[in-house]
């Protein structure tokens, strides 16, 4: 047997384990390029819409206890559908009623830190005074996202808040659409998604701190890496008040599957109720776990 190799066939045989071990990595799952990429980035599309969900909720004193209407509620000088908005020392807050929209616009102008934290750009809530009455819902928020920072990312896009009644229950109905985030390393990722979000007051409504807030639904996006992803909740959200003080309004439940084209799916577990930031990121039988930020 002639074992006798030049440099020529040793450079060729090297090429060839090299592709094998790239072919061989791809077909691993779970690579840093793929899977745990998907679920990073629809991470960031919770943490950042739940982010501005929850300070347009304080701006109002509360969606769930608002009906701005011309017949319900009034602000300190007696305008009826006009309760008091909350101050940004940050931002110019202003609102103003024109062909039975009332609009309220949050603008930061320029980017700065404030406060402890990058604020910039603006949000624009449009309301109507006396929904149609073809509406089906108790009340409802049209939302403009213009290079609009409140910490770390920016966000683009329209944001639709409707209230409904369901069961004797309220439900919220939440759409994104051609809605897009910054990143705080300048990276992209685009997204329409649609959420329900439901609060259990588990049987003590004049208690809130145990009441825990459950979300499903589903998302579609283009991530930060320019491919594809498809995100399902297959187990409620579930973030608890009690939990607030410790991680912030983390998920401490609830399942998400993620599909990529051509790759194996990933499944994001969010664990078993315990009071902390982490989740696993399952996919082709290898598990990472990670920490939310």
């Amino acid at each position: 047997m002639n074992l006798k190799m030049n440099w020529k066939s040793i450079g060729s045989a090297t090429a060839i384990a090299l592709v094998l071990v790239a072919c061989n990595k791809d077909n691993n799952g779970l690579s840093p390029e793929e899977e745990i990429i998907a679920a990073e980035d629809n991470q960031t599309i919770i943490d950042e819409t739940e982010a501005i969900f929850s300070y347009n909720d304080e701006l109002f004193g509360g969606l769930s206890s608002l009906r701005q209407s011309a017949e319900a509620g009034a602000d300190s000088a007696g305008n009826p559908g006009q309760r008091p908005l909350k101050g940004d020392k940050c931002a110019t807050v202003s609102r103003k009623e024109s062909g039975g929209i009332i609009t309220v616009v949050v603008d930061y102008g320029t980017v700065k830190e404030c406060e402890g934290k990058k604020v910039g750009g603006k949000m624009t809530i449009q309301i109507p005074v006396k929904l149609p009455k073809e509406a089906t819902g108790l009340f409802t928020q049209s939302i403009t996202y213009e290079n609009f920072q409140h910490g770390p990312r920016t966000i683009n896009g329209k944001h639709t808040v409707n209230i409904v009644l369901e069961n004797g229950r309220l439900v919220t109905k939440e759409n994104f659409t051609e809605t897009s985030i910054t990143t705080e390393n300048g990276k992209t990722i685009v997204f329409n998604s649609t959420k329900t979000r439901k609060t259990d007051a588990k049987g003590t409504p004049l208690n809130l701190s145990d009441d825990e807030i459950l979300v499903t639904g589903n998302t579609t996006a283009t991530g930060s890496d320019g491919k594809t992803f498809k995100s399902t909740i297959t187990k409620a959200i579930t973030a608890k008040i009690a939990c607030k003080g410790t991680n912030g309004l983390f998920p401490v439940s609830g399942t998400i599957e993620i599909e990529r084209p051509d790759k194996p799916k990933a499944v994001v577990d969010y664990g078993d109720g315990t009071c902390d930031r982490t989740y696993t990121i399952t996919s082709d039988g290898k598990t990472v776990t990670k920490t939310g930020k």
